[in-house]
């Protein structure tokens, strides 16, 4: 009899199982949370801090085998069920007081008021501020918290989110702001051009640069005096590090964002677009005994000067050479190099003296960011054959205008050309985008006028536009721009003792001429050098060698957004 009346129970049980669909739907409601506990939380927890992960595991699917056991087997399923529930808890009760007696006092969890008060503030937050897709790292490091919804600074959030997010998207490395008549006018730079994209409410405007000066650690009340800070930024476009630049003047706030900088201007000396001849020439000034004297560099601004002369200074060895800079603002740290930045708020230190400073320490190689004064030019010539390379940027056009400043500025005409050693300057092309360039035929006529072999069987033009299907869309490399990234070319003049005797003979034009005979690539050759390989373009060489007019820029290729905002 008792043996009928257990199958009859169970049977029972089974049928009470398939008949009720509550029962099913709560026993699965009770398993899912602890395997998502166990699997995505407890299993990772055990292994990183070595608390014999196969032994917890091994109570835990016991809990789960006893739990599942209880509902099933248990004849009035109301009571099975809260016991399940309890052994599938014991298990990582058990887990909880072990971990907490092992870990450190900081990675210990507990439950408390506290604890849960936390929990339902970052779940508020974050109701929120949804909608927001980018949060800020400000200058000390500390990540800032995105501003609620209620909040007045949350709209200022969003538009720096629509500020920074396309730029990036675009490739732009600079965006700025300057005030205009009925607002801010907005343009970003991208491979070296600028476009222009839609302006800014004047309050809008005005606010946001508040808030850049806030997160870059800047003086927001101070609104006229130029100030330079740093932030970062976190996203769906990635991590970026933001430079800021503000400045202020009658008609209003102005500022500047660079995107990247620090990785921008990292570029290797063979990287930058010299031609191998150019490579070749510059080899020397490498070796100790050649290093004594001056070698000018040059490029109209943005044409790449800075980076230019970082690049020249990672061609010396930084632990075997003694490199020394002298810069109003470090944009680049490189390792090994000696870097100081001119503090122009100490009135009893000027540049010149400065670097005279620097000189007096027996350096190897010498960068300076500029010589805007004549004092710093003479410190710099003095050494001559006898001090250390001294690379001087000039923001110059071409290398006849670099040595006719450097003279000027130097007022000696001997002592400025007795150690002379190389003029280089420079220009950046934009090069064309992989996916889209065009090829063509150039007609004979076309050869002949720019001087090209007549080998030459093809060039390249942009192309911005690819076919999908049946249909023709922008590029999606170059978002219809037909250009990706930008490479320099270069005219470099290597001066010998006949050239710096006629420059000092007031011989400029002779000494070029003898540079030339020498096997002196002219800036306009190394360029078509660029379009014969299909790097970049003959309307590219145009823009850059003689640019046009100063104009309004172009209007922005249309940037696609960081990601759709609720």
């Amino acid at each position: 009899m008792q043996t009928y009346l257990t199958i009859f129970a169970a049977q029972s049980v089974e049928n009470a199982m398939l008949l009720s669909p509550v029962k099913p739907i709560l026993t699965l409601a009770t398993f899912l949370p602890w395997a998502w506990l166990v699997s995505s939380k407890l299993d990772k927890d055990a292994a990183y801090f070595h608390l014999n992960r196969p032994a917890w595991n091994g109570w835990f699917m016991a809990g789960a085998v006893a739990a599942a056991a209880s509902m099933l087997l248990i004849p009035i399923y109301w009571i099975g069920w809260p016991v399940g529930i309890l052994l599938l808890l014991a298990p990582i009760l058990a887990y909880w007081k072990v971990r907490n007696a092992a870990v450190p006092e900081n990675r210990r969890f507990y439950i408390t008021s506290d604890t849960i008060g936390q929990w339902l503030e970052s779940r508020r937050k974050s109701a929120a501020t949804r909608g927001a897709l980018i949060t800020f790292v400000d200058s000390a490091g500390k990540r800032r918290d995105v501003p609620l919804k209620e909040e007045p600074l949350f709209p200022t959030h969003l538009l720096a989110e629509d500020l920074l997010g396309p730029a990036i998207d675009s490739r732009a490395s600079r965006i700025e702001l300057s005030p205009g008549q009925s607002g801010f006018v907005v343009t970003q730079t991208i491979d070296g051009v600028k476009y222009r994209r839609d302006p800014v409410a004047a309050d809008a405007g005005n606010a946001l640069i508040d808030y850049f000066k806030s997160l870059a650690g800047l003086d927001v009340q101070n609104r006229r005096r130029r100030q330079v800070g740093k932030l970062k930024m976190e996203g769906p476009p990635g991590l970026h590090e933001i430079h800021v630049t503000t400045a202020g003047s009658s008609a209003g706030q102005e500022m500047r964002i660079e995107i990247d900088r620090s990785k921008r201007m990292d570029i290797p000396f063979d990287a930058l677009g010299f031609l191998k001849p150019q490579m070749e020439s510059l080899a020397r000034f490498v070796e100790p005994v050649e290093r004594h004297g001056i070698i000018l560099i040059g490029a109209p601004p943005g044409n790449g000067l800075t980076t230019l002369g970082y690049s020249l200074i990672g061609r010396h060895d930084a632990y075997t050479t003694n490199i020394k800079t002298l810069e109003r603002e470090i944009m680049l740290r490189r390792d090994g190099v000696d870097h100081t930045q001119f503090d122009a708020d100490n009135p009893d230190l000027d540049f010149a003296t400065n670097l005279q400073s620097i000189l007096r320490r027996d350096p190897d190689v010498v960068l300076i960011s500029d010589i805007m004064d004549k004092d710093t030019a003479r410190v710099a010539a003095e050494p001559g054959n006898d001090g250390p390379l001294i690379y001087v940027p000039q923001r110059l056009p071409g290398v006849k205008e670099q040595v006719v400043d450097w003279v000027k500025r130097v007022g000696d005409l001997n002592k400025a050309v007795r150690a002379l050693l190389a003029v280089i300057n420079g220009r950046l092309v934009r090069t064309l985008c992989p996916n889209c360039k065009q090829g063509f035929r150039p007609a004979p006529d076309q050869i002949k006028k720019l001087g090209l072999p007549a080998t030459v069987a093809q060039l390249f033009k942009a192309g911005g536009k690819v076919q999908v299907k049946n249909k023709i869309e922008n590029c999606p490399v170059c978002q219809g721009t037909g250009y990706f990234g930008q490479v320099g070319v270069y005219e470099v003049m290597v001066l010998d003792q006949q050239a710096r005797k006629m420059v000092a003979g007031n011989d400029l034009q002779g000494a070029y001429t003898h540079c030339r005979r020498n096997k002196m690539i002219f800036l306009q050759e190394a360029a078509l050098q660029k379009v014969v390989e299909g790097v970049t373009s003959l309307e590219e060489l145009a823009r850059v060698i003689t640019p046009p007019k100063q104009g309004p820029p172009p209007a922005s290729p249309q940037p696609q957004p960081v990601a759709a905002k609720s």
